[in-house]
């Protein structure tokens, strides 16, 4: 007897089949072998860290084997942007379906994927070959492969939102770690999903979460809303997770450190330009940035730099020039402080977008890495510490359901890998 979750049960019950999913389409993509998806997880994932060096006792974990082929859909639907009087666009994903003799109930695991300049770098295009780009998509799409190697080829479901301005939606800009924005777009894909599932039979039998960089915080972006709107999820987990954009940002304006990532300016001209188009802040990143690389700035949030639109060595030259630039000068001169800044409204929007301020019921593993030049340890462990603050008893640290993971040696993405590793393995014990 199939076993159909109670979400999807609900939604069978009172939908007819015909009407279902009739906002979203699923188009099947292909099957990905076991041979292939082994070749993602190990002769790919050497690829993925030939420039990483291993250093600080670091140490890799072994290459995961795939046990099942993988179907994988596109998928095209319908979200809302919440501060834009919920103003519908359509947006793109990707679902993966293992291949098993018996397939109902599978575990579900949504992945957010990290920040990326290609604009089909996202999850819908992780296996396609060609995109309306000139650019090769591939590299920066590879950890959703690689998620759904290590997932989906082991008999979980894997859905991934592409996030809005990406995909098929690459005619709207980005809304960068605007958590209203990710975390409605992976909602409406999670109850779609839903929707195709009941309507091929196949039930659901624990609902998972996971994430890499800004995927991370758009996670527990995405926990904060399943969590108010009581869908229960068995366990989630981040890597490398920015949790809090304003003491990121604070970070690197005010005290930066020699090991600081080289994006400081195309990042702060993506977060300001997200705030002003999604947070309904009509000129603030005019308001906030230096003119002397505003529209540079501009050209990195629309991906129209370059000779060739969203060129990425032309975005590498861009930052090549601008690495002697102190970082707060990308800033105004009212805002060179951090009283002004912190007071002003690109910081309130920072503040704003913070993903951990709710004391959340979900067993959620944070790791992060010592080595990593995106995000510092301090940062990666403020949910736990502002959790435990929340708790404020002395069973705090046993009852707090966050657990931050350090990786001895951990860059971005070597954290990546072994956090995304050791997640599979908890997951597995709880499926």
């Amino acid at each position: 007897m199939k076993i159909i979750s109670p979400l999807v049960w609900i939604i069978t019950s009172l939908t007819p089949l015909s009407a279902l999913a009739e906002d979203a389409k699923f188009s099947f993509l292909k099957t990905v072998s076991i041979q292939d998806l082994n070749t993602i997880l190990d002769a790919e994932r050497r690829d993925f860290i030939k420039n990483e060096k291993f250093e600080d006792g670091y140490r890799l974990p072994a290459a995961s084997k795939s046990k099942n082929p993988v179907d994988i859909y596109t998928v095209h639907y319908t979200t809302t942007i919440p501060k834009r009087n919920n103003e519908r666009i359509k947006v793109s994903g990707l679902l993966a379906l293992p291949k098993l003799d018996k397939r109902s109930p599978l575990p579900l695991i949504a992945y957010q994927h990290g920040t990326v300049y290609d604009r089909y770098g996202v999850p819908s295009y992780a296996f396609k070959t060609k995109t309306p780009s000139p650019h090769n998509h591939l590299p920066e799409s590879y950890e959703n492969r690689y998620m759904v190697a290590l997932f989906g080829g082991d008999g979980y479901a894997v859905m991934a939102a592409d996030y809005v301005g990406f995909g098929d939606d690459a005619k709207n800009n980005e809304a960068y770690l605007i958590k209203s924005v990710s975390a409605q777009a992976s909602l409406d894909l999670y109850r779609e999903v839903n929707k195709f599932l009941a309507q091929q039979r196949i039930g659901t039998s624990n609902f998972f979460l996971g994430g890499w960089s800004q995927g991370g915080i758009n996670t527990t972006g995405f926990l904060e809303q399943l969590e108010l709107q009581g869908v229960n999820v068995k366990a989630a987990f981040t890597v490398a997770s920015p949790n809090d954009p304003l003491a990121s940002v604070h970070a690197n304006l005010f005290h930066p450190l020699k090991t600081d990532d080289e994006f400081i300016g195309p990042m702060l001209g993506q977060l300001a330009f997200s705030c002003e188009t999604y947070e309904a802040q009509p000129g603030l990143a005019k308001e906030s940035l230096n003119p002397t690389y505003y529209e540079k700035m501009k050209s990195v949030y629309e991906r129209s730099y370059g000779y060739q639109p969203g060129d990425p060595y032309a975005l590498f030259q861009m930052m090549k020039d601008w690495q002697d630039v102190s970082s707060v000068t990308f800033l105004k001169d009212a805002l060179r402080t951090p009283a002004a800044f912190v007071n002003s409204a690109f910081g309130r929007c920072l503040a704003g977008n913070a993903t951990y301020r709710q004391e959340f019921k979900t067993d959620l593993r944070m790791y992060y890495g010592n080595r990593d030049i995106y995000i510092r340890p301090r940062v990666a462990r403020l949910a736990y510490d502002y959790n435990l603050a929340l708790n404020a008893t002395q069973l705090a640290e046993s009852e707090v359901k966050i657990i931050p993971v350090f990786v001895k040696g951990g860059t971005h993405r070597l954290t990546f890998i072994t956090g995304s590793v050791d997640a599979k393995s908890w997951m597995d014990s709880l499926r």
